[in-house]
């Protein structure tokens, strides 16, 4: 909670005063301390303090219009898995028997278990400051 007034500081001051230009540099600042757009919301949210609006708020509507674009336009890390992705098998063969369709069947359930575990224990946690 100590840095939220910084952090906050340091992903609006370039919008308030660059406007347009300002915004990729927030969106590289995000993308360094990887944090999506929830977590920016968030940050704005809760650094609000005795019914003040966020400084954000305060903002040009189009520059947070080209803020949203710019950040949405863009691929963006996050350190943690917001969901486990599985590799589909697909036959090549439209012909499979019906035992290795069944064999097939009880691999992917053995995996998927496995896939679970993994996630479960390699899981990392993301703290904001």
């Amino acid at each position: 909670m100590d840095y939220l007034s910084l952090l906050r500081d340091a992903l609006v001051q370039p919008l308030t005063s660059q406007g347009v230009d300002g915004v990729q540099d927030v969106v590289a600042l995000m993308d360094t301390y990887y944090l999506m757009k929830e977590d920016f919301e968030n940050i704005m949210e809760i650094s609000s303090r005795g019914g003040k609006p966020s400084p954000f708020s305060k903002l040009d509507p189009k520059v947070k219009a080209a803020f949203t674009r710019a950040y949405n336009k863009e691929a963006h890390l996050t350190p943690y898995s917001l969901q486990a992705i599985k590799a589909s098998r697909h036959s090549t063969s439209p012909s499979l028997d019906s035992e290795y369709n069944e064999e097939l069947n009880e691999d992917d359930s053995q995996s998927d278990e496995k896939d679970q575990d993994a996630i479960e224990t390699d899981a990392m946690i993301k703290v904001v400051f």
